[in-house]
């Protein structure tokens, strides 16, 4: 057929039967095409879904069940086969499936280009054990931490970073940037800064490249802004040489005075050309009152030299806005493009040396060889075999994912075979995730010499009749009025919005006019917020639906944005008798029992840490114990009482053991499998850590920032839900529910996504950099990237339309909307502006049509003959932790066995070496023991004797009267702390052994293990004047020469 098959599935359309359908239909021709069918689709989820349905329709479709009847007819009508012929080839085909079941080729992109990367491993000499990192924040977490820790003195980096502080306190933002950094760093895998990084990596290795950049911008920008405050200054000098004031003219500071006042500030907006100054630009009469007494003076001025000098500095505004918009726009992130290029660059180290390659770059690479390449080569490695390929949600795909995916299409079009997208322009809502509308959008008649054949499934059988009567009416009329205003901005029609949304009337597969649908626009009111009103009005129509026989089951409540699903939920669990469930409210850090480990942790990590011991008893006593004991009565006693005596007594051994491990033996002290409804959390949490262990050590102070910034989010199954749905938009897409409630319908046309969009400067000299985040707004339009600004703005009209249309088409029987009336450029004037041409009556700002569907009463479904489309039970299951001793030692000093016995010097060196890592890592004599059973853990004491000789010498030494003073505890300590100064200009650092204050009294102290020599008297004394210089008066100094037990004081 060699043709390329375009589905345009609105929602509800029955895209996934449509997708099945294609599929089978190759099957049945062929039993055997399955090897030859690569069908790809945009998460796990809907790849099961997608194999579950294969695989069940064919064995329906074989043994003659009813739930398969739709397709069978489909086949015959489509095929034109006999019914029993279809049957056998249904049946063959899916014992070929099963039993060669690593062949059937359904799965998601980033499975598919992983698949792809193991081909090309070799070609590209990315190693035997390449080991694929799925999660880009990891990589990128690792390349900032490790760019921090390099930064010295002589790092550019250093400078740049800054810099980058210093805008950032200019701006009233917070200066620890390490978090933002690192969202900014995000960047360097979007297919914007992919696409021209290289170039741009090129420029930034001159390090003064991005300077240069700033001043010349600089430099420009000064003097068109001199140019313009030029002006201002012959206007007030020609108002001095007149003996006249701003006083003297109409308006005032409003008027043509307030023009030339703002330019002499620098201010170049275009809306300072108001009514009042356009006036005065062709009527001299206008600068003044009539009344005035120099009225004659000030218009012979006006005509003589005034109305001159504002046309001319007008149409120099005009001009240098556009050069200082430029200018500002484009050094706005100027010193983020070098820290970007440094974590690109710290990325691609850190996977070099793990042997590591993102699943991120392989659309990249891949984009790169086919376009700099050999295809045939490519396609060879891809996959020679595929020649039909299915594309799902393609509206997602982005530009390099659609370049790969081509290259495969137009090889299996030129052997004779067919292929198929199916996708909807209007429900595409991932932009932030690459996904590019305008692809689907674009295909036109042909792919290269190939037709494509444009097909639309335009019945929905998700929705009642009234919904989607009501979206065929709405979507087109909201079309049109954001249409109108882009053809009053660019005198033309908005071709791509137009043709987006030609296909969005549905035929309707209900004979029953049933369904409803309210939208509500609340007025600002005196009494109450808008927020407050809009949970009141919301929890008002629940009641009511529930009133009308709807079941909470069958209720979602869908947001714009995540961030108002606690301030809902609260308001529920306050106000109302209705339970309403998140995804948020089956994250792990929901859970009481990892709540309780991750505090243990907290505690062992530091059992300074009052407030994870605090949180620790009281979630025992109360929770696993149930004695009911309040917060206060623990704060006033001693904690440890009210903790396990095991957790006590174990303490020192537990922070000394592997973390799964530790994480078990918590579980069962702590008895944390006794508390209710915590089994999913923990089996989730457990395989969580695995995971993490196999890349990661067992450091508890690692795992826990790991726990804060990523594993904390992660969420369980939520299995069947009790209670009202609440998610937002962008998870809602692809479900749908009985009844649908949309509050905060209200968010802005334009504003809502990131502050910056990534622009390619299109003129000189602004172009020295190829690629630039720039602020979107206003601004933008008059400079040089207004063709950016018009792109954007029309993607982001796109995005918010989108996000409408699946909000509105989730409700299969009910949709309730709440909009916030006279609230200008955002969703709630679009629709109200578009709710005028709908069927729905209005009255005081409530549009209604149609009534109430209660909820069905389900029949209990007959049991299935398909044994491949019965559903499994789910089986409850508990945790339980065995204690089982383990124990194993392993020496990381395997240096010692390969060098061989050491003679006696030798020997000496390394127990003085042993003694200073002792040292280093206690504070108080009781520190001792913990400190040694860590070091015979680590392998640098290496036996029992070792261990006995070492606690003897540091028993020895710590019996010093004076030393046994300074490790009593009475002291605040320092260890190995460094002193920073700067020295000819150089920054320098020190770092002594042991500093100690108490009462304004400073000790510095310095370990020896050997002889004493006059330099470390020298050594000692610096100390004590660096400590000087830092304010502290009373300063001693000491050299600790321990294997003699010897002090001497240095003066």
């Amino acid at each position: 057929m060699n043709e390329l098959q375009v589905y345009k599935a609105s929602a509800g359309s029955g895209k996934t039967f449509t997708l099945a359908v294609e599929y089978i239909k190759h099957l049945i021709r062929n039993p055997y095409a399955y090897r030859h069918i690569l069908a790809v689709t945009f998460t796990n989820k809907a790849t099961t879904e997608m194999k579950e349905r294969i695989l069940g329709q064919l064995h329906g479709i074989q043994i003659g069940d009813e739930g398969s009847k739709p397709y069978l007819d489909k086949l015959v009508d489509e095929l034109g086969m006999p019914v029993d012929e279809i049957r056998i080839s249904a049946g063959k085909a899916l014992t070929l499936l099963i039993h060669d079941y690593s062949r059937f080729r359904v799965e998601t992109i980033d499975s598919f280009f992983q698949s792809v990367m193991r081909n090309l491993a070799r070609e590209l000499e990315l190693g035997a054990n390449l080991n694929i990192e799925l999660d880009n924040s990891n990589a990128l977490s690792e390349a900032v931490d490790s760019m921090i820790e390099k930064l010295d003195r002589n790092s550019p980096v250093l400078y740049w970073l800054l810099d980058y502080i210093e805008e950032r306190i200019q701006d009233d933002k917070q200066w620890k940037v390490s978090n933002e950094i690192k969202d900014f760093g995000k960047n360097i895998f979007r297919e914007e800064y992919i696409e021209k990084g290289q170039e741009l990596r090129k420029t930034l290795e001159d390090k003064d490249a991005v300077r240069n950049y700033r001043k010349m911008l600089k430099a420009i920008e000064e003097e068109a802004l001199e140019q313009l405050k030029g002006f201002g200054d012959q206007f007030f000098g020609l108002l001095d040489d007149y003996e006249l004031t701003i006083d003297d003219f109409s308006y005032k500071k409003k008027g043509v005075a307030g023009y030339f006042l703002k330019m002499m500030k620098g201010t170049i907006e275009e809306k300072m050309v108001n009514s009042y100054v356009a006036g005065c630009m062709g009527d001299a009469t206008k600068w003044t009152s009539k009344t005035h007494k120099r009225k004659n003076d000030i218009v012979a001025l006006a005509e003589r030299e005034l109305i001159p000098l504002l046309k001319t500095a007008e149409e120099f505004r005009s001009k240098n806005s556009r050069i200082i918009n430029s200018c500002q726009l484009s050094l706005r992130y100027a010193n983020n493009i070098q820290l970007l290029n440094i974590i690109d660059e710290e990325v691609r180290t850190l996977n070099q040396e793990k042997n590591r390659f993102l699943l991120a770059d392989t659309n990249a690479l891949l984009h790169n060889i086919v376009r700099e390449g050999d295809p045939s080569f490519v396609f060879e490695k891809i996959g020679s075999n595929i020649q039909n390929v299915m594309i799902d949600e393609f509206q997602d795909t982005s530009r390099m994912q659609w370049g790969n995916f081509k290259l495969l299409l137009d090889e299996g079009l030129s052997q004779g075979a067919d292929s198929l997208i199916v996708g909807d322009v209007k429900q595409s809502i991932y932009r932030w995730r690459s996904g590019d509308w305008t692809i689907l959008n674009g295909l036109k008649d042909h792919i290269g010499p190939f037709p494509i054949t444009e097909k639309t499934l335009n019945t929905n059988r998700r929705s009642e009749a009234r919904i989607i009567q009501f979206n065929n009416e709405i979507f087109p009329s909201a079309c049109q009025y954001l249409n109108d205003i882009y053809k009053q901005e660019q005198g033309k029609d908005c071709e791509e919005l137009l043709h987006a949304y030609k296909d969005v009337k549905q035929e309707i597969a209900r004979k029953e006019e049933k369904g409803s649908v309210k939208l509500t626009f609340l007025e600002k009111k005196e009494d109450i917020s808008y927020q407050e009103d809009t949970l009141q009005h919301l929890a008002d129509e629940v009641k009511h639906m529930v009133e009308q026989g709807v079941k909470v089951n069958d209720m979602a409540i869908l947001v714009r944005k995540n961030g108002i699903i606690p301030l809902i939920a609260d308001y529920f669990d306050k106000h109302t008798p209705y339970r309403v469930v998140s995804d948020e409210a089956f994250r792990l850090d929901a859970s009481l029992a990892i709540n309780m480990l991750m505090d243990a942790l907290r505690y062992l990590v530091n059992d300074e840490n009052r407030v994870a011991q605090a949180q620790l008893a009281s979630a025992y006593q109360n929770e696993v114990l149930h004695r009911d004991i309040d917060l206060n009565t623990l704060l006033l006693g001693d904690l440890n009482n009210y903790l396990p005596t095991a957790f006590i007594e174990e303490k020192e051994s537990l922070r000394l053991m592997p973390l799964f491990e530790l994480l078990e033996r918590l579980t069962g002290i702590f008895q944390l499998s006794e508390i209710e409804n915590q089994d999913a959390y923990l089996f989730s949490f457990h395989d969580a850590v695995t995971e993490y262990l196999q890349k990661h050590s067992s450091e508890l102070t690692a795992f826990l920032q790991y726990w804060e910034e990523k594993l904390c989010f992660k969420t369980i199954p939520s299995g069947e839900i009790d209670g009202i749905r609440i998610l937002s938009i962008h998870k809602s897409k692809g479900l749908e529910f009985h009844t649908v409630f949309l509050p905060f319908c209200d968010w802005k046309l334009e504003n809502e996504r990131s502050s910056y969009i990534w622009c390619t400067p299109p003129e000189a000299p602004f172009d020295e950099l190829q690629l630039l985040p720039i602020t979107y707004g206003p601004a933008m339009n008059e400079s040089i990237y207004q063709e950016d600004y018009k792109k954007e703005k029309l993607q982001l009209w796109v995005d918010n339309l989108n996000l409408l249309y699946v909000a509105f088409t989730r409700p299969k029987c009910n949709l309730v909307v709440w909009c916030k009336e006279n609230n200008k450029n955002t969703v709630s004037e679009l629709l109200a502006s578009a709710i005028i041409n709908t069927s729905c009556q209005g009255e005081d700002g409530v549009y209604q049509c149609g009534e109430v569907c209660p909820s069905e009463v389900k029949d209990k479904k007959k049991e299935s003959s398909n044994k491949l489309n019965i559903q499994p039970e789910s089986i409850a299951i508990q945790m339980e932790c065995l204690n089982i001793p383990i124990e194993f030692k392993q020496s990381n000093r395997s240096a010692d066995f390969i060098e061989g016995e050491e003679d006696m010097s030798g020997k000496y060196i390394r127990q003085g070496q042993v003694m200073h890592s002792l040292f280093s890592m206690i504070q108080t004599s009781k520190d001792v023991p913990s400190a040694i059973a860590r070091l015979r853990m680590e392998g640098i004491i290496e036996s029992e004797a070792h261990e006995k000789q070492i606690l003897k010498l540091v028993n020895w030494a710590l019996n010093h009267p004076k030393v046994k003073e300074w490790f009593s505890g009475e002291w605040t300590l320092y260890n190995e702390c460094a002193i920073l100064y700067r020295e000819n200009g150089e920054l320098q650092t020190r770092r002594p052994d042991r500093v100690m204050m108490k009462d304004r009294e400073v000790i510095v102290v310095d370990f020896k293990f050997g002889k004493p020599y006059p330099e470390y008297n020298e050594q000692v004394r610096e100390y004590m004047n660096l400590l000087q210089d830092m304010g502290y008066t009373n300063v001693s100094g000491y050299l600790w020469y321990v294997f003699y037990n010897q002090l001497e004081e240095i003066k």
